[in-house]
C-alpha cells in the first residue's frame, strides 16, 4: 500500500512547517510527502529546497483549487495508490493517519473529524447537499454535535482538509475544478463522488487541528465573492435537477444583489452569475 501525502500553499511558510511536522509524525507510515507550492513569495521555496524528504511542484498562484488539481494528478501520476489531501492551515494528530486507514476501502473517501483553535470539534461538514429542492439552498444537512457520537460518521461534503481516497476515484470522475480557484472546489468533487457510487465519512478517532479559524465570508463585501457566487452556481447548473438549474441561481443572484452596497459589488454579482450559469467544466 503506497500512500501520498499531499499539501497545497501559498505565502504560508511558517504553518507549512507545523503541517509537515505533523504529517512526518504520524504512527502510520506515509511514502511520500508532496507540496505544490503556489507561487509563494515569503521563503517557501528556500525551505522545501532544504528538505530532501518533500516531493514539490512549484507553480504560479492558480488558488487553492488550481493547487489541488495539480496535486491529485501528481500523486496520481506518481503511481501512488492511496491519497490523502490537505491545506497548509491545519495539522494532523500523530494517530490521524492510522485510524483513516483502518477505515479505507477502494470505494469510500475517508476524513479526520477537524478541531477549532480552541479546542472544540470544528462543525462544517456537508453531511447532504440539496441538489433537488430550488426553494432552498445547497447545504441541506451541516454535521452536528449529536453527530459526533458515532465513531464512523456519513458525510458527503468533506473538505480538501484530510481526505484520504484511492486513486481510482481519480479514474472514475478525474481531476478538481481547478477553475473554480477558491471556494467550493471540494463540495462539487464529493458529489461527483457520490454520482459515480463512492460513499464518504467522517472517523471521529482521527484528527486534525486547524491553524487558523475560519474567515467569515459573507461579513464583508470582497474580491472572494466573485467566487463564492459563481462556483454555487455552477455547482447546480453541473449536478442540480431541472428545476434548480433553472431557477435557483436566480434566487442567488437577487440575494447577493441585495448585499451588495455599490456599483462595483453588484457588477461583481451580475458577472458572477454569468460566469456560473454558463460554466464548462474540464471534467
Amino acid at each position: 500500500m503506497s500512500i501520498a501525502a499531499i499539501v497545497i500553499t501559498f505565502n504560508r511558510l511558517e504553518l507549512l512547517k507545523k503541517t509537515i511536522a505533523g504529517l512526518r509524525a504520524q504512527t502510520q507510515s506515509i511514502d511520500e510527502i508532496i507540496v505544490v507550492n503556489n507561487g509563494s513569495t515569503d521563503g517557501t521555496v528556500e525551505w522545501l529546497a532544504e528538505n530532501g524528504d518533500i516531493f514539490v511542484v512549484t507553480q504560479e498562484n492558480v488558488g487553492s483549487s488550481g493547487g489541488q488539481y495539480t496535486a491529485f494528478k501528481t500523486a496520481y501520476d506518481r503511481g501512488h495508490e492511496w491519497i490523502w489531501a490537505m491545506d497548509d492551515d491545519v495539522v494532523p494528530r500523530p494517530d490521524c493517519l492510522e485510524h483513516l486507514v483502518a477505515n479505507i476501502a477502494a470505494n469510500k473517501v475517508v476524513a479526520p473529524l477537524r478541531y477549532s483553535l480552541d479546542g472544540t470539534p470544528f462543525i462544517n461538514d456537508t453531511i447532504e447537499f440539496n441538489l433537488t429542492n430550488p426553494f432552498s439552498n445547497i447545504w441541506k444537512r451541516l454535521l452536528k454535535k449529536e453527530d459526533l457520537v458515532s465513531d464512523i460518521i456519513p458525510a458527503t461534503g468533506l473538505t480538501f482538509e484530510g481526505p484520504m481516497f484511492h486513486r481510482s476515484l481519480i479514474e472514475k470522475i478525474g481531476l478538481p475544478e481547478k477553475k473554480f480557484f477558491i471556494f467550493a472546489d471540494d463540495s462539487e468533487y464529493m458529489i461527483r463522488a457520490k454520482k459515480a457510487g463512492f460513499s464518504s465519512y467522517i472517523i471521529s478517532k482521527a484528527n486534525l487541528d486547524r491553524m487558523l479559524d475560519a474567515p467569515d465570508l459573507n461579513k464583508e463585501f470582497s474580491w472572494k465573492n466573485y467566487y463564492i457566487i459563481r462556483n454555487i452556481i455552477a455547482i447546480d447548473v453541473l449536478h442540480g435537477s431541472f428545476l434548480v438549474r433553472w431557477l435557483r441561481p436566480y434566487a442567488y443572484l437577487i440575494s447577493w444583489l441585495r448585499k451588495a452596497s455599490n456599483k462595483s459589488d453588484r457588477q461583481t454579482v451580475i458577472k458572477a452569475f454569468k460566469d456560473g450559469y454558463f460554466y464548462k467544466s474540464d471534467n
